[in-house]
């Protein structure tokens, strides 16, 4: 039956965070289904020894089913979990940390850091096909369980005016010489206005960057031209605009400048939330020396500079050392130093030698073991780590515990409202 993927009934007994409900008995995970619910569920492919389905029909409904306030929730993999109430979801998320590290046992669990599910979302990849039997280019996210995009006209989680862009943007690569040769858009959203980068496989004829230029004048927003990789992107449009977004720290009366492909985090409201519960948890003092690794573009490391003694910013991105300089130097920020510094590499930075007395991480989702183990030979008082992660978060965790730190808190942080992502805050202390 599941080979001519043929409708059949199951009741869902968990759900996963692979973003589906699951029936371990008969070993199938069913998108837009939720714990405790009978469904019809219509087989897709098989993964890992899984059936993957989508539910065709709901026979019994969860207390925890909402409707999703998305119209393309049911065929958009870009969110797993419209259909999941937003304090389920945030259940589930803690949930799951909780069990990752129930053998570390924090002292206390912080209180998960969320707030609104929707218009949320600044930055994105959108995938771009032309499909030559509907002579349409479609521009979004991916359907679930599979490569296609999605045919979708907006994005309620993206921030405006890039939820509302998908439309137009299809409009105008249909117009295209060759609409085939536009693989990806990545877009990007600051303050009072937005970014698109667009990749092409191609050559763009001059009717076609006409047609881009008269875009970017219509919806008032950036244009960046990507034909190879990443350090071929150039401004295009409009003419003598600034090319630069930024964002704010409100509470902390920052304001950064960013590239659209410069790191960032997605969700400014939560960025807030996030360094100022940092801030708390470091309990910064006037004497304090805080070594910010994988610092960025300074997100932190200004906001920490305003109430320590001296702040430095290791970073393993020239790029974006260059554009914490110029932040710091644009608030007027003098107490701290950004430098390149490969965290990865076999020179780590000397924190064993009492330089600093606080730390604070951000590292990507491969994590930071050997930075870890460098702490924990150091004497630094207080370590913050915020982890995209929690895997690696867990291994990193218990090269600082068994280095003598004790885990004294974490917290979960919703970055991406209903999706299967989540993000960390821990504090470790001697």
């Amino acid at each position: 039956m599941r080979r001519k993927k043929q409708p059949f009934p199951t009741r869902l007994t968990s759900l996963s965070m692979q973003g589906y409900a699951m029936d371990d008995e008969q070993k199938c995970g069913v998108y837009g289904a939720l714990e405790g619910e009978q469904v019809v569920a219509v087989p897709l492919r098989k993964k890992k020894k899984v059936w993957l389905c989508r539910a065709e029909k709901i026979q019994s409904l969860s207390p925890d089913r909402v409707e999703p306030s998305c119209q393309y929730a049911d065929i958009c993999g870009g969110c797993s979990w419209q259909h999941l109430s937003r304090q389920g979801q945030l259940d589930l998320k803690e949930s799951w940390l909780r069990d990752l590290f129930s053998h570390l046992t924090p002292r206390l669990w912080q209180k998960p850091l969320s707030g609104q599910g929707s218009a949320y979302r600044s930055k994105a990849r959108l995938g771009v096909r032309f499909v030559a039997k509907r002579n349409k280019t479609l521009v979004g996210f991916r359907e679930t369980a599979n490569s296609f995009i999605a045919d979708v006209s907006r994005c309620d989680i993206l921030v405006p005016p890039l939820g509302d862009l998908l439309e137009p943007l299809s409009q105008l690569i249909d117009r295209f010489a060759e609409p085939s040769m536009i693989p990806q858009i990545e877009v990007a959203a600051g303050e009072g206005r937005a970014a698109l980068v667009i990749r092409h496989l191609a050559g763009l004829p001059e009717e076609d960057l006409l047609a881009l230029a008269a875009f970017a004048e219509q919806h008032e927003v950036l244009i960046f031209l990507q034909p190879g990789g990443t350090d071929s992107v150039r401004f295009f449009a409009p003419q003598g605009e600034e090319s630069l977004l930024s964002y704010s720290l409100n509470d902390q009366n920052l304001k950064f400048l960013f590239h659209p492909l410069e790191f960032t985090q997605i969700n400014q409201p939560i960025n807030q939330l996030m360094v100022n519960q940092a801030l708390a948890l470091l309990r910064t003092d006037a004497g304090d020396r805080v070594l910010d690794a994988f610092c960025g573009i300074g997100n932190f490391s200004l906001a920490i500079a305003q109430q320590v003694a001296f702040v430095t910013g290791l970073e393993g991105s020239e790029v974006s050392v260059a554009r914490a300089r110029q932040n710091a130097t644009s608030n007027n920020v003098a107490n701290v130093i950004f430098e390149y510094c490969d965290l990865y590499g076999t020179q780590l930075p000397q924190i064993e030698d009492g330089g600093y007395n606080k730390v604070l991480l951000d590292p990507p989702r491969s994590g930071a073991e050997d930075f870890c183990k460098a702490l924990a030979a150091s004497d630094v008082e207080r370590v913050v780590y915020v982890s995209c992660n929690p895997k690696t978060l867990v291994r990193d965790s218990e090269v600082l515990t068994s280095g003598g730190f004790d885990f004294d808190s974490i917290g979960m942080i919703d970055m991406f409202p209903h999706t299967t992502h989540l993000e960390t805050i821990t504090l470790f202390s001697r």
